[in-house]
């Protein structure tokens, strides 16, 4: 007993994956079910078709079954979900088409039309699927309404086909109903989960990534570094007389200036270059493939700019200027002690008297 529920277990998550989405693991998920449910009841009707010498349906049933575990093998093989589900799908349709056309057992075989539906609307979407259920009833309908069901073999009363019809269109808006508010839920979720995301990387202040996620861009740097040889430098920042400012203009004015600083940062970036609100007032700046120097004409830069920076504030122009702190990251060294050294350096910047840059090294300081 173990051991079928390992492999069927096994079976119905081929395919899945950490990498993929979870909706996209989801319809996997489903596709193998529905190939296993689907292989399971047509090959069994088959079976019933062969010892009741219906040899016509019980050869139709067979196929539809090797088809079903086709599709499994498909979305096996080469990953390929949408020839999976096209597979699944469209070999149940012209089951079904059959299934009208002949009857199959009794005449109830037009019963089983139903699964078309949501089998449709979710392998392919809510437009996609609609256009499937139109083609599908636009076919059935020719079949059992031209010429009064001359293309048919078997014969059904009119109430019991426009009957047919009816519940067939009752069940496909009701699963496009369903589909379009499962998608429109699962987008609203799948915002809220980016929004999430986003506001654990960031700081909601100054929109830079906070200290977290600064911590885990320079841990991927740094694992670049050891793989492929290069300079990655560090700038610790402290704006000078932050308490000052906070108390004499109030806080707002204190945001207002850590926002400029950053708009300030930003500017003078790279691409690459990583700037982070490390915590209060400090900003940290991660440089990768820029040996010391570089980074140690970017402090001056920055330096020049910001002295030309001025917050407004009842007719009073605020001023501000920051220490920095330079330090390189080496291959074998740890993060946390070449961030130590750069807030070494930015206290040595203060102790100096402040609005300066000490850099590693005997590169001096502005």
């Amino acid at each position: 007993m173990f051991k079928i529920k390992a492999l069927l277990t096994a079976y119905f998550q081929t395919g899945l994956t950490e990498k993929k989405h979870d909706d996209q693991n989801r319809r996997i998920f489903v596709v193998n079910l529905f190939s296993f449910v689907g292989m399971s009841i047509t090959g069994a009707m088959s079976i019933n078709a062969f010892l009741q010498s219906d040899l016509l349906l019980a050869w139709v049933l067979l196929v539809a079954s090797l088809i079903y575990i086709s599709s499994f093998l498909v979305q096996k093989k080469s990953q390929n979900l949408a020839l999976a589900t096209g597979f699944i799908l469209y070999s149940l349709v012209l089951l079904m088409i059959y299934l009208v056309y002949s009857g199959g057992v009794n005449n109830t075989g037009p019963l089983w039309i139903f699964i078309i539906p949501p089998v449709a609307l979710f392998m392919h979407g809510l437009k996609r699927g609609l256009i499937d259920n139109l083609i599908f009833v636009t076919a059935i309908c020719f079949l059992m309404f031209f010429q009064q069901g001359e293309l048919l073999i078997t014969e059904y009363s009119f109430e019991f086909k426009t009957r047919l019809i009816y519940s067939y269109l009752t069940v496909t808006f009701l699963s496009s109903f369903y589909e379009y508010s499962r998608n429109r839920t699962f987008q609203y979720t799948l915002e809220l989960s980016k929004k999430y995301e986003s506001l654990a990387k960031l700081d909601p202040l100054t929109k830079l990534s906070n200290r977290r996620d600064a911590l885990l861009l320079l841990e991927q740097e740094h694992s670049r570094q050891k793989r492929n040889p290069m300079d990655i430098s560090l700038i610790l920042c402290d704006v000078d007389n932050f308490k000052v400012i906070n108390d004499t203009f109030g806080h707002n004015i204190g945001d207002e200036v850590l926002v400029k600083l950053s708009q300030c940062f930003q500017s003078l970036m790279r691409e690459q270059d990583i700037v982070a609100r490390w915590g209060g007032e400090e900003f940290l700046v991660i440089l990768p493939e820029t040996p010391i120097e570089n980074a140690d004409n970017l402090s001056k830069k920055l330096h020049q700019q910001i002295r030309g920076l001025a917050i407004v504030h009842e007719d009073h122009e605020i001023h501000v200027t920051v220490s920095m702190g330079i330090s390189k990251l080496a291959p074998t060294q740890h993060i946390k002690d070449a961030i130590n050294f750069a807030d070494k350096y930015l206290y040595k910047a203060k102790a100096n008297g402040r609005n300066q840059t000490v850099t590693m090294g005997d590169y001096g300081s502005t």
